[in-house]
């Protein structure tokens, strides 16, 4: 029993990195966008902030929001990369209908019109191949 709990717990650890790293791909993404012109185009008016403390915050919950990603995959072998690769919609789900209109974005962000709320989601794909692609790599 307390092997699993160990097992577990190192996978909980690998997935929390994974999302770390997974976070910083949407923070680089989302540079990408801005210097493109891309973001412009759907609302967006300023690049991410690279500074801290406000470059701490979506690493920290891109950690978070990979550890139920690490129970749901335990021990699952089909369907992987599929899981990972929606999981992503965890977050902008929280983001449509709890941040966005804590910081006067109304519902999926719309006040900004509604390139910005596929901005929202165009964006944070990364978050969900980066992380379990990670999270195979490093449990394996």
């Amino acid at each position: 029993m307390l092997n699993i709990i160990t097992k577990i717990r190192g996978y909980i650890a690998v997935c929390f990195t994974s999302g770390v790293i997974g976070a910083l791909a949407v923070v680089i993404f989302s540079l990408v966008l801005y210097y493109t012109g891309i973001a412009a185009l759907m609302g967006v008016a300023a690049p991410p902030k690279l500074t801290p403390p406000d470059i701490y915050r979506p690493l920290f919950w891109g950690g978070l929001w990979a550890i139920p990603f690490g129970l749901i995959t335990w021990k699952r072998e089909s369907h992987y990369y599929l899981i990972g690769w929606l999981y992503f919609l965890a977050p902008v789900l929280a983001l449509y209908f709890i941040f966005a209109p804590m910081r006067g974005l109304g519902l999926f962000g719309l006040s900004k019109g509604p390139l910005f709320a596929v901005y929202l989601i165009l964006v944070n794909v990364p978050y969900g191949i980066f992380t379990s692609i990670l999270a195979r790599l490093l449990s394996a």
